[in-house]
């Protein structure tokens, strides 16, 4: 059996990474874990479960550990590394948001290449295990906006000549990684038709229910760079 570790900023990229597996691969062939980590600074660092797997007979297993913070993302994957070696896991991902604060500071398109050197770092550091870190510009709802197809099963009443006319930018054909607080745009969309978007268990997981998943692996990927650098790795894992 194949194992890789996945390590998330938030429970929204959790639940986002385990139904896109997911779908590529087959709910059957596959058993996904997660959990989530707290303390790490003034506590030891522990780590609860989220939600467990009853699949048997799987070909792949998932690990997936949700850091709750983008500067986490980094440390886990270190602290777990020892662990996952002696496990036998195959691959790391890391997936972290380009979008927060540093040292009080918001985050630009500017940090980006000092945030990849990070990453690079850390990839090294994990060697021989292939390590991978993506950095979502600018964070993970950039994917969900540019995710169209998505609008119609949000309410059906989102459609494209209501967004063009009232959201101020096209979301169908604009570089969604230029805009600055993607999940406010998110926001602003849904509430066209009295909903919303938040980090809110309902909200997001309706958003993730609603997303086409098929759209996202053929199509989407070639429209933002490091979601497909995201379906790479997820591709070559399951080769």
């Amino acid at each position: 059996m194949k194992k890789i570790a996945i390590f998330v900023e938030g429970e929204t990229e959790c639940e986002f990474v385990s139904k896109f597996i997911k779908e590529v691969i087959g709910q059957k062939n596959i058993s996904i874990d997660s959990y989530k980590g707290s303390g790490g600074k003034k506590y030891p660092r522990t780590y609860v479960l989220l939600a467990k797997s009853s699949i048997t007979d799987e070909k792949y297993y998932a690990l997936i550990y949700v850091s709750g913070t983008d500067n986490q993302v980094n440390h886990d994957i270190k602290r777990k590394l020892p662990t996952l070696k002696a496990q036998g896991f195959d691959k790391i991902v890391g997936l972290r948001d380009l979008r927060g604060e540093q040292k009080g500071s918001e985050m630009s398109l500017a940090d980006l290449p000092k945030l990849e050197l990070a990453s690079k770092v850390i990839e090294k550091y994990c060697f021989p295990l292939a390590t991978h870190i993506v950095i979502a510009v600018m964070e993970i709802e950039t994917w969900f906006l540019a995710e169209t197809n998505h609008y119609a099963c949000i309410d059906e009443k989102l459609t494209k000549t209501k967004i063009l006319s009232k959201l101020g930018f096209n979301p169908y054909t604009d570089d969604l990684t230029l805009r600055l607080k993607p999940a406010e745009d998110l926001k602003k969309l849904y509430q066209m038709v009295g909903k919303s978007y938040s980090k809110k268990r309902d909200h997001r997981e309706r958003t993730i229910e609603c997303l086409d998943y098929a759209n996202i692996y053929i199509e989407l990927k070639n429209r933002i760079v490091k979601l497909k650098e995201l379906v790479i790795e997820i591709d070559q894992f399951f080769d």
